[in-house]
């Protein structure tokens, strides 16, 4: 034979505690459900775990929508499902840009040959309805992207009237949710928001690979009288008809991962018990204290204003006399800890921390806050 058997090694790796912006380390009960059987999907039990998610998705989201399933794929491919069922090569997209994933709404779009207007506001700081307005008004776009929190700069953007201001100039608003979903309050039908995606390895604390998206009546309207089409493997109007958004149909579109349908079911449930007013608490009071002892220890935020801060992903400046990369391995080979650096607009600027999902407690920041001031000493004191 042209190629023989390869031989592999065994790779044993431990199990870190994971606080970068995600993925974040799993629920116990979500692992347990990765072993789940696999099952086919054209019977009744796959349909049902199906219905089971929609349900759970609508609770988390908010909304009373029907078009609201799980697409397969990282949340790129959320990203890519709400704007390019939305919006064609005749429509125009707004992009609010303040991090890389507004930059990465940008390049799908240039990709599908939709056109697009900018307005940008510096990394550290987020957008003033007033700025969103007169671009708005300026350009009358098709639809308005803008992401909630921003895993790459650590900023939590105000959504809570943007909708009407959007539908105010005949305007979608479409939003990421990735990192904020289930830690931060978000509420798709009374915002105003039509199109929202979100994925499960952040705050929700499962594996990453399956992505929730949910469209409004509004935005429901706008797809059925497109004229552009999306590309089949992302086009919800035949994905619908698979997770039986408007009726039974239990067509069959493709494979979609029974490990991860059982995982993100299991994250339904455990948010649903834990309730969403309790799971927003528990991560403002838990990065509140995280917020609290790294001021006690001298670090600097990179984002000026409190209001402004992510409650999931906290961005610190480098510690002067560090070098990033020396910082984050002493956490990591020392402590077991893994954190990041910057990403886009923040690279070489700031270091990023994770507290979120099942990380969301006093016992994970005090275990970090204490390898983050070890690294400091040593890896400053190794330098002069």
């Amino acid at each position: 034979m042209l190629v023989p058997p390869p031989q592999f090694e065994d790779r044993d790796e431990r199990e870190l505690l994971l606080c970068g912006p995600g993925p974040s380390n799993i629920l116990p009960s979500v692992r347990k459900d990765l072993t789940k059987p696999v099952l086919s999907p054209i019977c009744d039990d796959y349909f049902n775990i199906m219905s089971d998610i929609r349900t759970g998705l609508k609770y988390a989201f908010q909304t009373k929508s029907e078009l609201i399933l799980a697409i397969s794929g990282s949340g790129h491919s959320g990203m890519e499902t709400i704007i390019t069922n939305l919006l064609g090569p005749n429509d125009t997209l707004l992009i609010a840009k303040r991090g890389i994933w507004d930059l990465r709404a940008e390049t799908i779009a240039y990709k599908h040959g939709i056109p697009t207007h900018i307005t940008e506001v510096p990394f550290n700081a987020t957008f003033s309805f007033e700025q969103l307005e007169a671009a708005l008004k300026n350009y009358r776009p098709t639809a308005l992207f803008i992401t909630h929190g921003d895993s790459s700069t650590g900023t939590i953007q105000r959504l809570e009237g943007l909708g009407d201001i959007c539908h105010k100039y005949g305007t979608l608003l479409l939003v990421d949710t990735v990192v904020s979903l289930g830690a931060v309050p978000f509420l798709m039908d009374e915002w105003g928001v039509d199109a929202v995606y979100t994925s499960t390895q952040k705050a929700l604390s499962g594996p990453a690979g399956i992505t929730p998206v949910a469209f409004s009546e509004l935005a429901q309207q706008k797809i059925n009288r497109r004229t552009h089409e999306p590309a089949f493997y992302f086009d919800v109007t035949l994905i619908a008809k698979q997770w039986n958004c408007f009726e039974k149909s239990k067509n069959y579109h493709h494979t979609l991962s029974p490990p991860l349908i059982w995982a993100l079911r299991r994250c339904l449930i455990e948010l649903s018990n834990e309730t969403l007013p309790k799971a927003w608490s528990r991560h403002a009071q838990t990065t509140a204290l995280f917020h609290k002892m790294l001021t006690h220890y001298g670090f600097e935020f990179l984002i000026p204003k409190p209001e402004d801060r992510l409650a999931t992903v906290t961005t610190v400046k480098v510690p002067k006399g560090c070098v990033d990369q020396d910082f984050m391995n002493h956490i990591r080979y020392k402590h077991g800890i893994v954190i990041f650096g910057g990403l886009g607009p923040t690279v070489g600027k700031a270091l990023r921390i994770g507290i979120m999902g099942v990380n969301s407690n006093e016992d994970v920041v005090t275990k970090v806050v204490q390898a983050m001031v070890d690294a400091t000493r040593t890896v400053v004191k190794s330098k002069i």
